[in-house]
């Protein structure tokens, strides 16, 4: 078999999900070929597997350049569908979290949806949202495959005496954390806040990640005041560094507004630090697959009555040293999907 993804393996530096899960497939045989517009008109392969497409095609600054990219994107999609090349599309989010050409980005998610032959959702909810915001996809092969864990891909030989004195964080508090790249859509203010309110005794909260939109530095800095309790490291992390941060942290929170799937859910998991989130898109079946133990859902909206649940939560709960993410290994999700890729060629 052979597949061309858009994203393959380049953005592996930002998140390594194609690359784990390519990785597996080159491992079984499979050929994987990097995407561009030249090896696609050029070269039959049996999938064009796509990955956040409308980031991929309509996010250039120009719209003239936008559309342009779209048109043709489309037409090469006709072209290689008539030569018997299947388009799956992975389904990672409800909509881009930014959208610079909203009329333009629906045109074209409508007419790439008409050229779909199968999708993949991470989740339930995500599959019977897509099936029923596009009725289109009603008529595809359309199969629910787990995001995958990010264990032993990073640097992990450290511990959390040393990680929280890399961080100075004092020996008699407790830290709750939250990192990751900062967007709007993540609640990061709103948490500072609550957070505040709450005031919880040995307690410190630290946000840590790379600023999305540079206009949150401010709203996070005027929600932090001047409480001590509050550390804000704002620039990205490396990789390497990551350990420092997830091994020193009682607690991750995120407080997504609206979340479907969650990388940086798992990313915490993988460190063996539980996560406290809201109980929307993927997040009841991710505690399903690991745990109640490791992962807390709460409904609505964050409040201090949450916070404090969770942290006690954080804790006082008794766990398994490691969380459990055999459902989540890439080795089991890569021939899942290879299975459907088969089964997509075969059945169209």
């Amino acid at each position: 078999m052979k597949i061309i993804a858009w994203p393959a393996f380049k953005m592996k530096y930002k998140n390594p999900y194609n690359w784990l899960l390519y990785s597996q497939m080159v491992k079984q045989g499979v050929i994987i070929v990097e995407f561009s517009l030249g090896k696609l008109l050029r070269q039959y392969h049996d999938i064009c597997h796509l990955h956040w497409i409308m980031e991929n095609i309509v996010r250039h600054p120009n719209q003239f350049l936008a559309a342009l990219r779209a048109i043709t994107m489309l037409l090469a999609i006709d072209w290689v569908r008539a030569r018997g090349t299947k388009i799956i599309w992975t389904i990672h989010d409800q909509c881009p979290h930014s959208i610079l050409h909203p009329r333009l980005a629906t045109w074209f998610q409508s007419q790439f949806i008409k050229r779909v032959d199968g999708c993949i959702s991470h989740c339930q909810v995500s599959r019977e949202w897509a099936i029923s915001t596009w009725t289109e996809l009603s008529y595809r092969p359309h199969t629910v495959i787990p995001h995958g864990h990010y264990r032993q891909v990073y640097a992990d030989n450290t511990n959390r005496k040393a990680a929280r004195k890399t961080l100075n964080i004092p020996s008699n508090c407790h830290l709750l954390l939250f990192l990751g790249y900062i967007d709007y859509y993540k609640n990061v203010p709103y948490l500072v806040q609550v957070f505040r309110e709450l005031a919880p005794t040995n307690w410190i909260l630290l946000v840590a990640g790379k600023l999305e939109i540079p206009e949150l530095e401010s709203h996070i800095s005027q929600a932090a005041g001047n409480d001590s309790r509050v550390k804000l490291q704002f620039g990205y992390i490396p990789d390497q560094k990551l350990q420092t941060y997830f091994r020193a942290a009682n607690l991750v929170a995120l407080p997504f507004q609206e979340i479907l799937n969650s990388g940086s859910a798992l990313l915490a998991l993988s460190f063996d630090c539980p996560v406290l989130v809201p109980e929307k898109g993927a997040m009841a079946e991710l505690q399903e697959q690991v745990g109640q133990d490791w992962v807390k859902l709460y409904p609505g909206d964050l409040t201090t009555d949450i916070l404090e649940s969770g942290l006690e939560w954080g804790i006082k709960e008794e766990r398994s040293p490691q969380a459990n993410l055999e459902q989540l290994e890439w080795s089991r999700l890569s021939q899942q999907t290879l299975e459907y890729f088969g089964y997509v060629c075969n059945d169209l």
